[in-house]
């Protein structure tokens, strides 16, 4: 449904004058209004909610992360019960904010999310995008449960293409860039003099260098280099871990 409202109203950047195109949300789905609580709209959204988190959680499941599908479905379920509670209770029980309820959820999803996010002995954030899929899943049932289900199939679509194509073209780029991150163990403290040797006659530059262990048996340390000769990173680690005294190299 499009709506023309007429409107000279004046903006700071212009003037905005004759017909303003208002387009209005579609609130039918194949023919059935889903913003009223009947039983069929409850399975439908349910049915949505699962749909839409069971694909972002499979995703997440592939990558063994902490939070998987049934996290995921979980998440989207809660968010999509709660909006369709607070729209019983308005027209049960009467006038109510119907957006208070759902507040609660977007803030509250952040205790879950926290979760998932891990500190890494390499000193190395990991599972900001779980927990950023996870608030994005509520999100999604939120939308779900008020009705606006196309809008939700529309954006679990790009949340999936964020986790998926992005995912690969930012590994592809980090993987092609020049500089990396690396975790390195010696056999023994007298271990790293020679690497570093190796470091300069290679034309490598230290942007960061920190010892985290160092006993009688090993070391290890974290190395942040960057380099301009053409090579890849896994080239380069298979290269190190023929290094004197090298036990591993990981990056990270």
């Amino acid at each position: 449904m499009i709506r023309c409202i007429h409107s000279s109203k004046k903006y700071k950047h212009g003037v905005w004058g004759g017909a303003i195109m208002v387009v209005s949300v579609p609130i039918h789905f194949f023919g059935i209004d889903v913003t009223q609580l009947t039983p069929v709209t409850v399975i439908i959204k349910i049915f949505c909610a699962l749909l839409c988190s069971g694909i972002l959680g499979f995703q997440r499941t592939r990558k063994r992360r902490p939070a998987g599908v049934r996290t995921y479905m979980l998440v989207c379920l809660g968010a999509t019960l709660t909006l369709m509670t607070s729209q019983f209770i308005n027209v049960e029980i009467g006038h109510t904010d119907l957006s208070r309820l759902g507040a609660q959820v977007i803030s509250g999803i952040g205790f879950l999310g926290a979760g998932t996010i891990l500190f890494t002995g390499y000193k190395q954030i990991k599972g900001l995008t779980t927990a950023a899929g996870l608030w994005a899943s509520a999100c999604l049932g939120l939308a779900i449960g008020a009705g606006f289900i196309y809008g939700a199939l529309i954006t679990c679509a790009a949340i999936f293409f964020c986790m998926t194509v992005m995912g690969y073209v930012e590994h592809i780029y980090i993987m092609h860039a020049k500089s990396l991150h690396l975790y390195v163990l010696f056999s023994s403290v007298t271990g790293l003099e020679p690497f570093l040797n190796y470091l300069k006659e290679h034309n490598f530059t230290i942007e960061e260098f920190e010892t985290l262990t160092r006993q009688e048996s090993t070391q290890s340390v974290l190395f942040a280099l960057t380099y301009k000769h053409k090579t890849t990173h896994e080239e380069i680690i298979h290269d190190m871990e023929n290094c004197e005294q090298v036990i591993l190299v990981e990056e990270y």
